[in-house]
């Protein structure tokens, strides 16, 4: 009895033992698979995971107007001269105007003020921009008498005008001085800055952008500072601590929205450049890696970039032509890959081949399934199928959101919390079709209107656990969803809030983008979409540009 004991006893610890080492070879097994592709984690809408708040914002916004907002025509304001003489912003139709809203007791204006000639010497770039200056003037702690006094003793000889009772201050919802309002030659807000810090190299950007559009420093940022040699748009400007990614990487994902922007703007050169490192650096496989590193490009590919990608293709073909026979190889590749049983998959593992068996909503690109129906009939049912599990996929009225994945094996959508960003593009994709539900735009203009739209939400519609943080791509997602959907209101406010993540400096190498100021916090999406949403907002900067040709 005691020798079988024994060998009982034996016999367990050496099935223990075998148990322990197949547990640490699976593991490392597929650590290892990992690495090479086969277990590739689930690709992310802006895959940039390090904390990208800017922590300024709130305090930024809370300095804001709050009773009219970007773009809005502000050419009727009303102010006085010295003589009590009334003149309004439509005087100076044609011009650039700076209203700068100032008084002498105020240190702040005092010391933007102490600035005079410096700013002087930086509008005399422009032969058409007015500076004035807008007094607030109240009669009890500020008068004109003491308002003149202070001019004349700094020997400041900008125009000088007042807003006498404050009407115009209360009407725009001002909140602090100084604040700077700048408005284009058609007497639309462009931009602002409220509070301190107000520096000439700060306005002259805020000018330069009123002049050109949003787009033109931040794409300039983009192809400088953010683009490799070879065209690729790497994923962040400086290395950041806590990211999956190492910032030369270049994502399809950033890749595929400078060419969408290209496209938008009918600028070739822009798209071609774009397109060639996609075409030479991305496409190892029949559809485009989803991320290029230093060892080169993924094996796995992700279908919302791939369809965005065969989407601009289309457009850009029907702008300049030569793209008919990649499309034609492009749709037969994406229904073979990024397809089962006729419903769309999120990516396809080309080393190990191998589709995934769910699919992020937010890949279910519409417009371009259209497209890709009109080349084979057999997309029809691919685009009906999906626009089913999309619309199935809506939370309910209290959290008018969508469900962020679903898994086709379990048949079921995954209950995580949801990216924000992620999110957006659904939406957006929704809106494109006609189909966005007005509980939702209604959510988004309360949201924006308040506390702000945060990067994740639990599907109870409160915000997950360190993730009380804006974006900017967020708001830009939320303007173009805003526009396609005739809201211009929600688009201009949240166009509002993305902005205020902008950096204006044109004494820095990072003026026009998005982050902060010291190169922190600067990520391709957002730069990308920051970029994307300004194609509808810079359209009739464009068209008086084209006019006045």
């Amino acid at each position: 009895m005691d020798s079988l004991k024994k060998i009982e006893r034996i016999v367990k610890i050496a099935l223990a033992v075998m148990l322990l080492v197949s547990v640490t070879l699976i593991t490392a097994w597929l650590l290892s698979d990992n690495k090479n592709g086969k277990y590739d984690k689930t690709v992310e809408v802006g895959e940039q995971t390090a904390d990208n708040s800017n922590s300024e914002l709130a305090g930024k916004l809370d300095l804001l107007p709050d009773k009219c907002t970007l773009n809005q025509d502000l050419s009727g304001l009303i102010f006085t001269d010295d003589n009590g003489k009334k003149v309004t912003v439509s005087d100076f139709k044609g011009r650039v105007v700076v209203l700068n809203f100032w008084a002498s007791w105020c240190p702040y204006c005092n010391k933007e003020l102490d600035k005079a000639a410096r700013i002087k010497a930086m509008l005399g770039q422009y032969t058409d921009v007015e500076y004035l200056l807008i007094n607030k003037l109240d009669n009890s702690k500020e008068t004109k008498k003491q308002a003149q006094h202070y001019l004349q003793q700094n020997k400041i000889s900008f125009p000088a005008f007042y807003d006498e009772g404050l009407k115009v201050y209360n009407q725009l919802g001002l909140k602090v001085i100084p604040t700077t309002l700048v408005i284009d030659k058609r007497g639309m807000l462009k931009t602002w800055h409220a509070g301190k810090d107000m520096e000439p190299g700060v306005l002259q950007a805020m000018i330069d952008y009123t002049i050109n559009g949003g787009s033109s420093e931040t794409l300039s940022f983009i192809e400088n500072e953010l683009s490799n040699e070879a065209g690729g748009v790497n994923t962040n400007y400086l290395p950041e601590k806590g990211s999956s990614l190492q910032n030369t990487d270049v994502l399809c994902e950033s890749q595929g929205l400078l060419m969408e922007y290209a496209v938008n703007t009918s600028n070739k050169k822009l798209f071609e450049k774009s397109f060639n490192y996609f075409n030479l650096k991305m496409r190892k496989d029949p559809l485009a890696a989803w991320v290029v590193t230093d060892k080169g490009p993924s094996r796995v590919n992700s279908a919302i970039d791939d369809l965005r990608i065969f989407r601009v293709l289309y457009e850009a073909d029907e702008l300049w032509g030569g793209y008919s026979q990649l499309l034609d190889n492009y749709e037969k590749a994406l229904y073979r890959f990024n397809t089962q049983n006729q419903k769309l998959v999120s990516q396809y593992d080309f080393k190990y081949r191998k589709k995934a068996n769910t699919l992020k909503l937010c890949f279910a690109d519409f417009e371009a399934l259209k497209i890709l129906a009109s080349k084979n009939s057999s997309w029809e049912q691919v685009y009906q199928n999906n626009l089913t599990i999309v619309n199935e996929g809506y939370i309910g009225d209290q959290f008018p959101m969508y469900y962020a994945e679903y898994d086709y094996a379990k048949q079921a959508y995954k209950h995580d919390a949801i990216n924000m960003a992620e999110e957006m593009v659904t939406l957006l994709h929704l809106s494109k079709t006609g189909q966005l539900k007005p509980q939702t735009l209604t959510w988004l203009k309360n949201m924006v209107e308040g506390e702000g739209i945060y990067a994740r939400y639990k599907p109870d519609g409160t915000v997950a656990a360190g993730y009380r943080y804006e974006s900017t791509a967020i708001y830009g997602l939320v303007s173009m969803i805003a526009n396609n959907a005739g809201d211009k209101d929600l688009a201009n406010r949240a166009l509002a809030r993305m902005e205020a993540m902008r950096i204006f400096d044109s004494d820095k190498k990072v003026n026009g983008a998005f982050g902060n100021v010291d190169g922190t916090g600067i990520y391709s999406f957002d730069q990308c979409i920051g970029l994307l949403s300004y194609s509808t907002a810079d359209e009739e900067i464009r068209n008086i540009r084209n006019e006045e040709k």
